[in-house]
């Protein structure tokens, strides 16, 4: 019965999407870890525009984890928060991502 309810959710398409987006961004996001080591982020930086893209959408569709990781993400970056702080907020995320995909 439940396979029935997913298959006729309308919105099925849209969340698949969004999973498929989450997995190219989760590429990005080690890729920004992998390479940030202690350099401070900018504002223009693309980090912050993940974080905010993931904390709107995670939450349409229903991932509230992944949105308040990335809600927190971004706030951290906005403030220019020291780069540990950003760092634990980043691999939180990544970490949020990888057990949603899973």
């Amino acid at each position: 019965m439940e396979r029935s309810l997913i298959s006729n959710d309308p919105f099925a398409p849209l969340r698949q999407r969004f999973l498929t987006r989450c997995a190219d961004q989760l590429a990005e996001l080690k890729a920004i870890a992998d390479g940030q080591g202690s350099s401070p982020i900018r504002s223009n930086d693309p980090l912050i525009r993940i974080a905010h893209s993931l904390a709107g959408a995670a939450g349409t569709f229903g991932y509230a984890e992944i949105s308040a990781r990335a809600s927190a993400l971004e706030t951290l970056l906005v403030e220019q928060a020291d780069g540990g702080t950003v760092r634990t907020a980043l691999d939180a995320l990544i970490a949020e991502i990888e057990r949603t995909l899973k």
